[in-house]
Order: C-alpha cells, then structure tokens, then sequence
C-alpha cells in the first residue's frame, strides 16, 4: 500500500473497550437468518449487525435429551469459527479482482478503525477504501465468493464514523465509504422539484453548501451536521431539528444506488406495479429481494401495521410499514408504489452498500420567527413545550445547562464554525446573554421554537409569546440574527462540547434518542437530574 493511501487511512479515533455486539449471518439466497449473540457489556440505543455473505451452511449436530428418544436435528445457533487465512488472503484476492483502491492491515490504521463515536471498541482485520462504484462491487463479489471458503469474512461499510449506536464497527473487514466516494453532484430544479445527487461519502455540510446556492436545503439535517456524511445519515435514517415537522432522511430520498450481495449495483426508488412486474420476471437478486418483501408484508400486513411506532421519532430496524404506503392491495390494483428504498435507509448498510444518493430539497424558509425560552424551573418544562406544540412550530429543540457553561468556557471551539467579524458578534452576544440577561445565572434548559409565517399570520406573535410563558419562564421573540446563530451553534454543538469537560477521558455516548410524551417531561428531567 502506498504511502498516500497509508495517510488517508489515519483517522483520528480514541480507544475503549467492550465486549462483541450481536451478529447477524445473512445467508445468501436462503430464506432463514442465522444470529450469534454474545454479551453486551453496556447497551446502545440501536442495535449493532454486519452482513455475512455466505452460502446456508449444513447443520451436522444433534440434541438428544437422556430422558427422550433421540430426534430429528433442529436448528442451532451458529457458531462462526475464526479462521485468519481469509483475511490474510483478502488483499491478493481484491488486487487479482481488479480493486484499485486502499488495503491495510497496519496495527495502527486497524486500531483508529476499530471506534467510532459510540462507547464500543472492536478491532478490524482489513481496513479498505474504494475509489469508485466498481471497486465497491469488486469487493462484495469477493467476500461473497469467499465466504464459502472462510465463513468469518464480513465486510461493514463505514462512512464518518460519528453514529453513537457502533454500527460502523467489526471484525472483520471494513469498507471505508468516505475516503474517495465524496463527489457532490449539480442540483437539479424542475419546477416545484429540488433535487441532489451526490456520493455516500460527501460530508453534510458540503451538501448544505452546494444547496445554499439555490437557497435551498435538506429538511432532515442532524445537529451533527457539521461532522456527519450522508451516506451515515441515510444508513442510520437520521433526523434532526426539522424533522418534527419534515420527518427523516427517509422522507426525502428520490432514489439509491445499492451494491447488493451479489455484487451488483441497482438504483432504488419507489415502484408502481406495472415496474414491479417488469423487474420482478428478470433473474438478478433484486428482483429476488423484491419478491420476497412483497410477499412477507402481503402476509403479515395487519400484524405489521399494528406494531407500527406511534412516535415522530423512530429509527429502528427495517420500516416495512412505510414499504407499501397506500398498502399491498392498493399497489397490486395500480394505486399505490411500493417504495425498496426505505428498508435501505435505516439499515445500517446490512442489506447492501450505497453508492450514490439523491434527495429532494426545499426552498429555505426565511420569513420564520424564533422563540427562546429559558428554563429555569424544570417543573416548567412540560406545559411550556405541549403549549408550543399547539402552535405547529417548525421546531422545538433544547440544550442543557451543561452544554450552556462549556460553550461558555471555550468559546475558541466555535472558531471552527465562525470566522472574522460573525465570530466576535457571536461570542459577545453569548456572554451578554449570560451576564445581562440571565444575570449570571445558566437556564436547566433552553428551549428553542421557531414558527413559520403561516402561524405568525394566524397569531400575533405577543399572542404566542404570552400563551407559552408562565410566571417564572418568560418566552421572547428573538429579534436578533447574531443572537440566533449563537443559540443555533451551541444546539448543534451539544455533543461535541461534552468532550471538552476533561481532556483525559473520552465521553461515553451511552444514550441517543428517548422518547416521552410531551406532558411529562417535567418529571422526567427531574429524575433525570436526580440520577446523573
């Protein structure tokens, strides 16, 4: 491996430990999948899998009880045995294959490969880095292949490795999305239609960039935006401030170009059944694929709707209730789609690898008003966000008081963010806020609210303001761009300023999203409070 390449595969990453999460064999072309569970030393808000392509293995074992005569094998929990040689081979394989990108066994890339922003730690084999679409294809026809020979190869893509849930990790092989997979297309308007395509390593705020220029932007941005790719974000169907209104990255994916097990790329997008039926007769493994989900949601429909989240908020396993939208019977009577793409997003790259993304866009909303409320009391809390939400706000986010004092302490943090003039404004109005407004004293909560014209049209905003204020959290109307771009970069820098309490220790990111209805709140963050 050369040099350059060798730097490229430097990414910074701390250490911790922790035991193996749950892993998933999926067996290529069979309909049963085969799971090891092994101990889980501290639990992640979702749940950690990797694909293993492989050929449905014999089971040779019996049960025989003492007592009962004996009986026919059923089926175990697979054992998959380690065997070295596969990974020791992966390079010279891939090479003989025609892949042209980065390989790496050093111990030191492997140990920066071997975390992400979760608290797990699992040390890969192989580190890869593919430099276009052909290498990506090139690499799961390989592991595929050799999967029947050496049944421990895996191969985990990776993008920026910021998800708090270790769905980047593994080990075995991981494939690096983001080294050279970053071209950002051109945007695409149509008449009332914004669109973008771009490849799963280009990071969101370059996206975000490229859109601002036909003042434009994706609805569902994490707070980790500044950090994040989009290929992570649709593999973990991420959402963010907007979402509450706009819903995840699911909600705006046109269409996915997915390399799946059998080494093939398919674009992704929603059918009718008239394109059902068209695919569905080709011999490949999307149509395979295809099939087989029509077939177990037609099944299973009513049990399926039925456990359906009822939360905004969800990012859980494969959304087979969002594949049918208008349902089964509709789509198969031509008036409804049935949309493969939303099994994709969420899943964690554990049904194929994305290889290109394009997504619908919105025109910026500039004519919006934002509130803020300072939380003092935390008995206030509940009534102050349910009486928002009457309001249909674009939305409702907070941050601590924790996150209020370290963005108070380290204001050159917010110079990666800020430049020139925009970077002193802001940091003054921080602390003029601090020390003139609160009169030194930091909120338990900030509370931020915006609301589109629709609703200031409706409402006066004094109206409004009064409505969600009690005696002792006063809400205003922020007047101010300076101030509001401050209170926006210590939202979104939440987590990232959590690590700057002491640069010795790492912080543990143990908890992600909780879901509590809005009214109790107030109890909760005081029990909250009370644990931590």
């Amino acid at each position: 491996m050369n040099e350059s390449s060798s730097s490229a595969l430097l990414v910074k990453r701390a250490k911790s430990k922790t035991k193996r999460t749950a892993k998933a064999v999926v067996v290529e072309k069979a309909k049963t999948i085969k799971v090891k569970k092994t101990p889980i030393k501290t639990k992640a808000s979702k749940a950690t899998s990797k694909v293993r392509l492989t050929k449905k293995s014999k089971e040779t074992e019996k049960v025989i009880s003492p007592e009962l005569p004996e009986v026919s094998p059923k089926p175990l929990i697979s054992i998959i045995k380690r065997n070295p040689l596969g990974h020791l081979l992966i390079e010279k394989m891939l090479r003989e294959a025609g892949f042209r990108g980065g390989v790496s066994t050093d111990k030191h890339v492997l140990e920066k490969y071997s975390t992400d922003e979760s608290i797990f730690s699992v040390r890969p084999q192989v580190v890869i880095q593919p430099k276009n679409k052909t290498d990506v294809e090139i690499a799961v026809k390989v592991v595929a292949r050799e999967t029947k020979r050496f049944a421990s190869l895996s191969l985990t893509p990776r993008a920026a490795g910021t998800g708090l849930g270790g769905g980047s990790l593994t080990d075995s092989v991981v494939i690096d999305m983001c080294a050279h997979l970053h071209h950002i297309g051109e945007v695409s308007v149509k008449k009332d239609k914004i669109t973008i395509t771009c490849e799963p390593g280009a990071m969101w705020r370059d996206v975000e960039k490229r859109l601002k220029r036909y003042d434009a932007y994706l609805p569902p941005f994490p707070s980790s935006k500044d950090i994040c790719s989009i290929g992570g974000s649709i593999a973990n169907n991420a959402a963010g401030s907007d979402s509450l209104r706009y819903g995840h990255c699911a909600d705006w994916v046109e269409s996915l170009d997915v390399v799946l097990c059998d080494g093939n790329t398919y674009t992704l997008k929603p059918l009718n059944w008239k394109e059902y039926k068209t695919i569905a007769k080709q011999k490949h493994e999307y149509a395979r694929i295809l099939q087989d989900i029509l077939s177990l949601v037609e099944k299973n429909e009513k049990e399926i709707l039925k456990n359906k989240p009822k939360t905004k908020k969800n990012s859980a396993g494969y959304a087979l209730w969002h594949a049918f939208p208008d349902g089964v019977e509709s789509f198969k009577k031509g008036k409804g789609v049935f949309d493969p793409t939303r099994l994709i997003t969420g899943g964690q790259g554990t049904i194929g690898i994305v290889t290109s993304v394009t997504m619908r866009a919105l025109p910026i909303e500039h004519d919006t008003t934002l509130l803020v409320i300072p939380v003092f009391d935390l008995q206030d809390t509940a009534r102050v966000i349910t009486k928002a939400l009457e309001y249909n706000p674009i939305n409702v986010e907070l941050f601590d008081a924790l996150t209020f004092d370290l963005a108070l302490k380290n204001p050159d943090f917010f110079k990666k963010y800020l430049s020139g003039l925009s970077y002193y404004r802001t940091m003054l109005n921080m602390y003029t806020t601090y020390h003139v407004r609160y009169g030194r004293k930091t909120p338990e909560f900030t509370v931020l609210i915006t609301l589109d014209k629709a609703t200031t049209d409706k409402y006066q905003r004094y109206e409004i303001v009064s409505a969600i204020s009690t005696g002792k959290t006063r809400a205003r109307v922020v007047t101010s761009r300076v101030e509001a771009e401050m209170l926006w970069q210590i939202r979104r820098a939440s987590y990232t300023l959590s690590k700057l309490q002491d640069s010795s220790k790492r912080p543990a990111a143990f908890l992600e999203d909780m879901t509590v209805p809005p009214e109790n709140l107030s109890k909760f963050f005081v029990e909250i409070k009370k644990t931590f």
